[in-house]
């Protein structure tokens, strides 16, 4: 039932004369067919079956070691899609009724009569074709079967299961009390290639999607690998197959496009009956999930049911140090941030508790970077499928990769223009000090509300204004005594708590530095002045 319409016949017959004419004077291929082995007895025959398992069986009733008739029993039991026609030099009723009833299809006398013989291939082929249609309908119908039985678990449809394993039996040529197979769960990560986008994927070429693509590829499994595939729902497939190879699948799914990342397998570790499987099968699902998070796409494993899954025990890195870091470009920085960010291991719950992180941290960084850049913020709306994409992912190693592209973009712009973003932080710091100038204030506190480090604020507030923050800041505090002084009658002691210094003298011996007076005499001064 392979090759299109050729269907494979193995012969057996002790007489060898008889043995090589029918295997070497018969033009089998007229009759769509192909002779794939003979065998002189029934036992040699039997091995030759197992490991062939042809379509049509043409035997001799009579032969040493194991005749015809039980080698007709043994077939028909374990392997009944095959087709038998028996031959006999003796024309005895008795031999052909046994025959008939252990399951054979046809009957030829000794010497053969080549119209008898092509009269019995017709029917016998005929058979072969229903068999193959029957077949193929029955798997439509344990597909649904499987579907079922994977949402409602196996229990509760045993019977169900017996039937789809039979049919398993059938197709992969298994013996009949066969009860096991290998699943190997096959899925097209981050599904729809977010949307097919070429910052993350390689645009393809040509008519099809790199989804249609991959999907046609797996769609072929079958004939590169005997099994039968099944598909569960979009980017999802399960394919039973008598062994799992996963050398030879990863062979196969490298062979296309993208498939190498964007593929992944999971095989069971042993064969299992459908109804083990399927108490398996929410665990496995689970699994891939979990491994494609923390690994990232494109994996090739093997399901082990007491599999640890790498938790994150630390908490996610502040929010903080990756903008000080953006700020200052230093993408060394950036990188371990990213690094301990996404490569911590799965947080409890799962990925989408790692895409709400992001967003917010990509949030708080947009609006502590690009708050007084409209380049910035253009650059950054430019690129909005941002969050679309970055909601598809299934694994942190893609959403690290996405999160240093578009930090990457931020610190690019910064770079082009220091000297404008200079002048924005150092405006802001300013701004932060006129409005807190009766506060304790540090440079470590002005640091850490920007954002940067102290030593780099330092530098840059020096740089722009041709002062050091310290200065500055007396200054300030300095401008709002002397208005004080000259314009309230508030008395000095709390004047100076006003501005910030909690000691009267120590106000008094800055203001006096500044100014070549007293505040009592500058207040003097400044009153006669009015007058005046």
């Amino acid at each position: 039932m392979r090759g299109g319409s050729m269907y494979t016949i193995i012969l057996v017959d002790d007489e060898r004369l008889t043995l090589n004419a029918l295997a070497h004077y018969i033009d089998w291929e007229q009759m769509s067919c192909r002779v794939v082995a003979t065998a002189s007895n029934g036992r040699d025959a039997m091995k030759q079956i197992e490991a062939l398992q042809p379509d049509i069986l043409i035997t001799d009733v009579k032969m040493p070691v194991m005749d015809g008739i039980e080698l007709c029993k043994q077939v028909h039991t374990r392997f009944p899609n095959i087709q038998i026609v028996f031959l006999s030099g003796y024309n005895e009723f008795d031999y052909a009724c046994a025959a008939l009833q252990h399951g054979a299809c046809g009957y030829l006398l000794k010497p053969i009569d080549h119209e008898e013989l092509a009269a019995t291939m017709r029917t016998v082929r005929q058979r072969c074709e229903q068999q193959k249609n029957r077949l193929n309908s029955a798997l439509l119908t344990s597909g649904e079967y499987l579907r079922e039985l994977l949402q409602i678990g196996g229990n509760l449809l045993s019977g169900l299961a017996e039937e789809v394993t039979t049919v398993y039996n059938h197709h992969l040529h298994l013996p009949a009390d066969n009860k096991t197979f290998y699943f190997v769960f096959i899925s097209i990560d981050e599904y729809a290639l977010l949307a097919e986008n070429p910052l993350a994927f390689d645009a393809p070429s040509g008519d099809f999607s790199t989804v249609e693509r991959l999907e046609f590829s797996i769609a072929g499994l079958p004939s590169f690998s005997p099994g039968i595939l099944t598909k569960l729902r979009d980017g999802q497939w399960i394919f039973i197959t008598k062994e799992a190879d996963s050398n030879a699948l990863t062979h196969w799914r490298n062979q296309t496009a993208n498939a190498g990342r964007s593929i992944s397998l999971f095989l069971t570790d042993n064969p299992q009956s459908l109804l083990s499987f399927t108490k398996q099968w929410p665990k496995m699902l689970q699994m891939r999930n979990q491994m494609v998070a923390i690994h990232g796409t494109g994996l090739v494993d093997k399901y082990v049911e007491n599999r640890q899954v790498l938790w994150r025990k630390d908490p996610f890195p502040r929010t903080e140090h990756l903008i000080a870091a953006v700020q200052q470009n230093r993408r060394d920085q950036v990188e371990e941030w990213l690094h301990d960010f996404y490569d911590g291991g799965l947080p409890p719950g799962n990925i989408s508790q790692v895409f709400v992180e992001s967003v917010s941290v990509f949030d708080t960084v947009r609006s502590a970077v690009a708050a007084n850049n409209r380049h910035l913020q253009d650059i950054i709306e430019k690129d909005s499928p941002f969050f679309g994409r970055l909601s598809l992912m299934e694994s942190m190693q893609s959403m690290k990769t996405h999160m240093r592209q578009i930090l990457s973009i931020m610190m690019d712009e910064l770079e082009a223009s220091p000297v404008d973003r200079h002048i924005e932080i150092v405006n802001e710091v300013c701004q932060i000090i006129q409005n807190n100038y009766g506060q304790v204030i540090s440079i470590d506190m002005l640091a850490e509300l920007i954002f940067l480090s102290p030593n780099y604020l330092r530098t840059i507030f020096k740089d722009v204004t041709g002062k050091t923050v310290i200065e500055y800041v007396t200054q300030i505090r300095m401008d709002h005594a002397c208005l004080m002084l000259q314009e309230t009658n508030i008395r000095v002691h709390e004047i100076a708590k006003r501005v910030g210094y909690e000691s009267p003298s120590y106000f008094g011996s800055i203001f006096f530095k500044r100014t070549g007076l007293t505040p009592n005499q500058y207040r003097t001064h400044a009153k006669k002045g009015l007058r005046t």
